[in-house]
């Protein structure tokens, strides 16, 4: 069966290595993709990314670039046709159990956008699953409702009309591209909670368009971290797990979270894939 959901990948045009690398991992799971050259808005003028930013905003060169980034990725979504595709940054690896969902369609009128990876937190403070509003996609995955978008643009679906409603509020920019609260609507959105349908390479700690500049070598428990275990085991260990659902209870109980939902505190995202 052809592939139904398109890829697009997000990389700036010398991330040479990051572009080798990303290619390697889809080209072996059978999934064709496109790149797209990101924008490093580092290397626009200043008058150029003044322009770019919503009166009274503040972004940085990293997330103006980032931005749009996207923002082409959405443009070359409306362009194919397609009801949805996927948007991965250059560190965003499919995992191999996702793949064969990228031959079927997706229900796109249940949801906006659905993570295929996601971090737990945004900057206003923790992101919760509805664990009674899970939407069967087939092959063992289940999207479950977010509270609110979570931090990271790596790895997601996005639906062509969502697409559409993104272009029209891209320029000028209110916020980074993985805000979504700054918007004049409330988008639907889903993630992947376990399995998830994306990890990060160890490049992520070396990023092109931010300021992290970890050494992969140096990453503790390297090993260790190819097991997906490794990450619940972490978050028991820490004891983030028990604290953040006492957290997303105590939001309940004061209506930051509406009532009437099963809210779970969601998982760590940006799990590391070594391939």
């Amino acid at each position: 069966m052809p592939q139904a959901i398109p890829v697009f990948i997000l990389s700036l045009p010398e991330a040479t290595a990051r572009r080798e690398r990303v290619a390697r991992h889809h080209q072996r799971l059978g999934i064709a993709f496109t790149v797209l050259d990101g924008v490093d808005g580092r290397t626009m003028g200043e008058a150029a990314r003044a322009a770019a930013v919503a009166p009274g905003r503040a972004l940085t060169p990293s997330e103006i670039g980032c931005h749009l980034s996207h923002a082409k990725a959405w443009e070359a979504l409306v362009a194919s046709g397609a009801d949805c595709a996927v948007v991965l940054e250059d560190d965003g690896l499919i995992d191999r159990r996702f793949a064969p969902l990228l031959r079927q369609r997706l229900p796109t009128d249940r949801f906006d956008y659905l993570f295929l990876d996601v971090d737990a937190h945004n900057e206003r403070g923790l992101v919760a699953y509805d664990r009674n509003d899970g939407l069967d996609l087939g092959h063992g995955f289940r999207a479950f409702t977010l509270s609110d978008g979570g931090e990271g643009a790596h790895a997601y679906v996005i639906t062509r009309t969502e697409a559409q409603r993104r272009l029209a509020e891209a320029v000028p920019l209110l916020g980074p591209a993985d805000i979504y609260h700054v918007l004049p609507y409330r988008p639907r959105m889903r993630a992947l909670v376990a399995p998830k349908g994306a990890w990060v390479a160890p490049t992520s700690l070396v990023s092109s368009i931010n300021d992290r500049t970890e050494d992969e070598a140096r990453v503790p428990l390297r090993a260790l971290r190819r097991s997906a275990l490794f990450y619940d085991l972490l978050d028991w260990l820490r004891g983030d797990r028990r604290g953040k659902q006492r957290r997303i209870d105590a939001m309940v109980r004061d209506g930051t979270l509406p009532a009437g939902h099963d809210w779970r505190a969601m998982p760590a995202g940006r799990r590391m894939l070594f391939d």
